[in-house]
C-alpha cells in the first residue's frame, strides 16, 4: 500500500495513538483497500516499533510471508509521514499459524518502504525473522479442466496468495490419464494436490489404495463447481452474459430436485429457449470466482485452499 495518506500526519489528523491504532486495525480487519481481511489479535507501539499480531489457519510459509508483505506495505503507507516525528523505527508482524507455529518478521522503516514499493528482495534481505525463508520446490494443483483453471487464481487472491508469483502450478488432469499422470509425479518426487468432482470418487479410492494418493486430494461434496452457486447467484451471473434472460428460481430449483446438475440446468434452459450466447464453462467459472470474492467464498473452498497450502508446506519441509 504505497503513499495513501499523501504526507498527512495521521497521529495529528486522528487525534493520537489510540485512534491511529484503532483506524489501522479496522482497515486491516475489514480489508480496506487491500484484497484480504487480517485477523488481528493485538496491535501496539512499543520500544520504538509498531507491532502487529494476527492469526492464520494456513501455515504455508509462502502464504505467511505474502501476508507480511501485505501488512507491512499497508502500515507503511498509512503512517509514512509519522515515523520520524513519532520515533517509530521498525514494523514487526507476528503470525500465529494454524499448526501452533509462530513466524515473525521485524523490518526497519527503510526495509518496510522497500516492501511497500514492491522491492521484496531488499525487504527480506534487510529484515529479521525467526527462521530461514526459502522458496519451496514447485508444486502442482491438479484440477479437472479450464473452469477450475479460471476459478482458483481468483479465490486464492481473495486470501492474499498469488499463485502466479510463487511455485504453485495449475494443471488440468482431464486432458490426461489420471493414473499415468500421478505415477509420473510420484517418480519425479513432485509435490501435488488434487481437487476433483464427486463423480471421481471410485477412481480416487482405487488410486489411494494403489498408493498414488495419500491425504493430498479433495473431492467436491456438492458434485461440481457450478453446484456451489445458489439460484439467486446463478441468475445474477447469467444476467451478466444474457441481460434479458427470463430464467427463474422456480425453474432452477425444479430441475435440481430432479437430480439435474447445475451446469446441465443452464444448458437445458438455453437450448429450450434457443438462446445462442450461452457462456462457456471457463468464462462462467471466472464470473463465479468474481461473485465469490465479492460475496464470500464458500466454506468448503476456503478449507480446500487451506488444505492445499498446508499440504504443500509439510511436503516442502520434507524435501528441504
Amino acid at each position: 500500500m504505497e503513499k495513501q495518506n499523501d504526507h498527512i500526519e495521521m497521529f495529528e489528523l486522528l487525534g493520537g495513538e489510540q485512534n491511529v491504532l484503532a483506524a489501522l486495525k479496522w482497515g486491516l480487519e475489514n480489508g480496506f483497500e487491500i484484497d484480504k481481511k487480517i485477523d488481528i489479535t493485538d496491535l501496539k507501539i512499543k520500544n520504538n516499533s509498531i507491532l502487529l499480531y494476527y492469526k492464520t489457519k494456513i501455515y504455508n510459509k509462502l502464504s505467511v510471508y505474502s501476508d507480511f508483505a501485505l501488512i507491512i506495505g499497508y502500515v507503511h503507507g498509512f503512517l509514512e509521514s509519522d515515523f520520524k516525528k513519532k520515533r517509530i523505527f521498525n514494523i514487526g508482524v507476528n503470525a500465529l499459524c494454524g499448526n501452533g507455529h509462530e513466524i515473525y518478521i521485524i523490518s526497519p522503516i527503510e526495509s518496510a518502504k522497500a516492501c511497500a514499493e514492491g522491492n521484496a528482495i531488499y525487504w527480506l534481505n534487510n529484515s529479521l525473522t525467526n527462521e530461514n525463508f526459502s522458496i519451496p520446490k514447485e508444486a502442482y494443483l491438479l484440477v479437472e479442466g479450464k473452469s477450475e483453471i479460471a476459478l482458483f487464481p481468483k479465490i486464492f487472491n481473495s486470501i492474499g496468495f498469488n499463485i502466479d508469483k510463487f511455485s504453485v502450478k495449475l494443471f488440468p488432469y482431464s486432458e490426461h490419464n489420471l493414473k499415468t499422470l500421478l505415477s509420473v509425479l510420484h517418480v519425479k518426487n513432485d509435490i501435488f494436490f488434487l481437487v476433483c468432482d464427486r463423480d471421481k470418487e471410485k477412481e480416487i479410492a482405487m488410486l489411494e489404495a494403489s498408493g498414488l494418493l495419500n491425504n493430498n486430494y479433495h473431492i467436491l461434496k456438492n458434485g461440481e463447481l457450478e453446484d456451489y452457486v445458489d439460484s439467486d447467484a446463478l441468475i445474477e451471473i447469467l444476467k451478466s452474459f444474457t441481460p434479458d434472460i427470463k430464467i427463474t428460481k422456480e425453474y432452477i430449483n425444479e430441475k435440481l430436485l430432479q437430480g439435474i446438475g447445475t451446469s446441465k440446468v443452464i444448458s437445458k434452459y438455453y437450448h429450450e429457449n434457443d438462446i445462442k450466447n450461452k457462456p462457456s464453462k471457463p468464462i462462467f467459472a471466472e464470473k463465479i470466482g468474481e461473485y465469490w470474492v465479492k460475496k464470500g467464498v464458500p466454506m468448503e473452498f476456503t478449507e480446500i485452499m487451506e488444505k492445499i497450502l498446508n499440504y504443500i508446506e509439510t511436503q516442502t519441509v520434507l524435501f528441504n
